[in-house]
């Protein structure tokens, strides 16, 4: 299966054919000598090597975190916009869980130590400062911001600029921008609009521009492993990088607009006949999410033919610049939370115009999207551990194990009915007498405690200590074994035990720490 990756985070097999490719790109492209606009001095004295210690949280063991780290990458200094300030542009990867961030000037020595101003952890893009304000005027001393420029017809020959292991001063590598569409970002798991680059790039480049004519078109992001493909990397397009500095220039980070529905392809003839749709347009609307930008607007069965004026085909996609065409998706995500967007449906096979407020996704996905500055919210009771499903731990766990646990129609699907916020499992069970029978169980999902369906971890939390009666029962809703028994009266003791056996020092995250919480000195 092909994988995409943080080109910051992989680095173990360069080591190791280092030689190897050292002497084929002595060969290749790449090692030709630069255009003149990109030996200038001050485009080359604006790249930042960036430095982070980080501390990841264990999502296998929720309480714990997996010990100190450090990784390098790249980055760029440009200019806000609005405000006229200097930064530092590069992927939230990068500096993800940081405990310490530092950067260094090319040809310098002195490193900084910088922090963040702002991070978009779905769009893996973050901007940093000087950490020390007396630093600030020392740090972007005589460095000159590049500029953002404009996204470039495909073919368009680019550089690509950072600080790849190999070596520890500045590389730059040609290519050209090869193909734009929606992919995923591997750092978070949503799809955005990304551009194709084959411009050679290793760990390390993480956050670097690619430049064209001494403009930024574009952030390095992810990559894939020589073992699978050679060549491919995406970067953050200039688009998605305007987005977010338009977003935070109002002192606030929003994040990308959702229009909160899930669609379906209208590409067969009959399907279209029976909603009165002609030609190859219009998508079909099969589920609204509650408190979404389209609830109370739009209606399961109802079809979307425009998007802000622009025809949506059947396959959910419109036009982009002439003969391109990128999903229907990017029309919402070029508009900021809280505009209006303009939609022109098919309901009872009447044409209309409909108007929403665009909101934020964040409430709408059972699925949190990925933050590695935020500890995972867990609850341990009598050994069996509680929680919520990210996709930090989805991704963590692999693609086996999700469908050996019966929750890859979540992650495909990740969706948000009135009836569940979240997706609760029991991660695994730590093994005690009272809690025999079941500690084989990983990552099953919980469905109801009792009689009562349970629609978040908080609210599983509260249902078992709200239970009164001598057994507590919790159902699983799985094939398999699909109910569990624990005595209640056991809970104090059994709690206690476990954690002491098991180096725990609190029976649940700090979001749920109330006066009957359990937590050792």
């Amino acid at each position: 299966m092909v994988r995409l990756y943080c080109v910051v985070f992989v680095c173990f097999f360069v080591i190791a054919s280092y030689s190897l490719a050292h002497e084929r790109l002595s060969q290749s492209p790449t090692s030709h000598s630069l255009p003149l606009h990109y030996q200038d001095q001050g485009v080359r004295d604006s790249i930042i090597k960036i430095y982070t210690s980080f501390n990841k949280y264990d999502h296998q063991n929720p309480w714990a975190n997996l010990g100190p780290g450090q990784r390098h990458g790249s980055g760029a200094i440009i200019q806000l916009p609005d405000s006229g300030l200097k930064a530092v542009l590069t992927n939230s990867h990068v500096i993800s869980a940081h405990t310490y961030i530092e950067g260094r000037k090319n040809g310098q020595m002195e490193r900084y130590k910088l922090k963040p101003l702002w991070v978009s952890q779905e769009l893996d893009l973050a901007l940093l400062v000087p950490f020390h304000d007396h630093e600030q005027a020392a740090f972007f001393a005589d460095t000159l911001p590049i500029p953002l420029g404009q996204l470039p017809p495909l073919q368009t020959d680019l550089m690509l600029l950072g600080y790849p292991i190999g070596g520890d001063t500045i590389s730059a590598t040609k290519g050209v921008l090869s193909r734009l569409e929606y992919q995923p970002y591997s750092h978070s798991g949503f799809s955005f609009l990304a551009g194709q680059i084959d411009a050679a790039s290793n760990p390390g480049n993480s956050g670097g521009p690619a430049v064209v004519d001494g403009e930024i078109i574009g952030v390095l992001m992810q990559g894939f492993s020589p073992f699978e493909a050679s060549n491919i990397a995406h970067i953050v397009p200039v688009n998605i990088v305007r987005h977010f500095l338009q977003d935070v220039a109002d002192g606030q980070y929003s994040g990308v607009p959702s229009l909160g529905v899930e669609t379906e392809q209208l590409e067969n003839g009959f399907f279209k006949a029976v909603y009165g749709v002609q030609d190859n347009r219009g998508v079909l609307v099969r589920h609204v999410i509650p408190g979404s930008a389209a609830d109370g607007v739009l209606q399961p069965d109802d079809v979307i033919v425009e998007l802000d004026g622009q025809p949506v085909g059947h396959d959910r996609t419109v036009a982009f610049r002439g003969s391109e065409r990128v999903s229907m998706d990017y029309v919402v995500h070029s508009r900021q939370v809280g505009e209006s967007l303009d939609l022109k449906i098919i309901r009872d096979r009447q044409e209309q115009q409909v108007s929403v407020t665009l909101a934020r996704p964040i409430s709408h996905d059972l699925l949190l999207s990925v933050d590695g500055d935020s500890a995972p919210s867990y609850f341990i009771y009598q050994g069996l551990v509680f929680i919520r499903v990210t996709r930090e731990l989805l991704m963590g766990a692999g693609h086996d194990l999700i469908s050996y646990a019966g929750l890859t129609p979540v992650l495909l699907n990740n969706f948000r009915f009135a009836d569940k916020d979240e997706v609760v499992v029991i991660l695994k069970v730590l093994p005690h007498e009272a809690n025999r029978g079941y500690h084989d169980i990983f990552l099953r999902p919980v469905e109801s405690i009792g009689s009562n369906k349970v629609r978040s971890l908080g609210h599983l939390v509260e249902l078992i200590e709200a239970n009164d009666s001598d057994y507590l029962e919790i159902n699983t809703g799985y094939k398999g074994l699909k109910k569990i028994v624990l005595n209640t009266h056991l809970a104090g003791i059994v709690n206690s035990e476990v954690m002491w056996l098991n180096g725990i020092g609190c029976d649940r995250s700090k979001n749920f720490l109330q006066a009957n919480a359990l937590c050792r000195e």
